[in-house]
């Protein structure tokens, strides 16, 4: 088998009614921290990197950087990987990943997120082969919002570490989750063909999609009940004070 699936030794486990298995994380203060800094002043230009058969994000450099290490931390993976692998990958969100993990919430989704280690031996046949194919492209794309990042850099190191991978490329399917934490529903790790790829990633919207839409119409349902009986609190101390108010004196 070409993937590895690892287990954290401080992550805790968390098993669904129908035996499905989580791994729950605590995300680094300073990626919370930072977001709520950000969420504090407005969201900045969130940009996604298309390929070049699509309009460019403006103010994204169209041609390489001389220095991509130089780039803004949100567009550093970006100019770093298509400087040698061309724009023919999924489409990344240049973001922070907690705007990222906000965007997949809000359109119920995963996030797909891919740590990039340059220098890693097994990096170059992932991005040209897998990453780079039409197939993984497309169904990335239709289903997951994706984030990447250097695997020793900012955002990516900090993420790397939380994951504890023994090998790269690392790729995780990530759910957010209660506090400060997030679901790791599925992390691969090392060499992986574009068919194995889509079908571990198929697998898994499909086991834990219905596993995390029933926890997502739970909490709707507890929400709508809540709402009914502050309707009817109201409703009530409504009615008492025009009871009094009919009352004779």
């Amino acid at each position: 088998m070409s993937w590895l699936m690892r287990e954290s030794s401080r992550a805790t486990r968390e098993v669904s009614s129908n035996g499905i298995v989580r791994r729950m994380v605590n995300l680094p203060r300073s990626i919370v921290g930072g977001f709520s800094r950000v969420m504090s002043h407005g969201i900045g230009r969130i940009g996604i990197a298309g390929r070049r058969d699509q309009n460019p994000i403006p103010n994204f450099p169209l041609q390489p950087l001389q220095d991509p290490l130089n780039a803004p931390e949100e567009w550093t993976f970006l100019s770093v990987y298509e400087q040698q692998y061309g724009s023919t990958h999924p489409l990344f969100y240049a973001c922070q990943f907690m705007e990222a993990l906000k965007i997949a919430e809000d359109e119920h989704k995963f996030m797909f997120m891919y740590l990039h280690s340059p220098q890693h031996p097994f990096t170059p046949s992932f991005c040209w082969g897998t990453l780079g194919s039409e197939l993984v492209v497309q169904f990335l794309d239709a289903n997951f919002v994706c984030w990447g990042a250097l695997s020793d850099r900012g955002e990516g190191s900090q993420m790397a570490v939380t994951l504890q991978p023994a090998s790269f490329p690392c790729c995780a399917v990530i759910a957010p989750a209660a506090g400060n934490s997030i679901a790791v529903l599925q992390q691969m790790e090392g060499p992986i063909s574009p068919a194995e790829l889509v079908e571990i990633l198929q697998r898994t919207v499909e086991e834990q999609g219905l596993a995390f839409g029933n926890s997502r119409a739970k909490e709707e349902e507890t929400t709508r009940e809540k709402a009914m009986e502050e309707e009817r609190k109201r409703a009530r101390a409504k009615g008492g004070r025009e009871d009094k108010s009919r009352s004779p004196t």
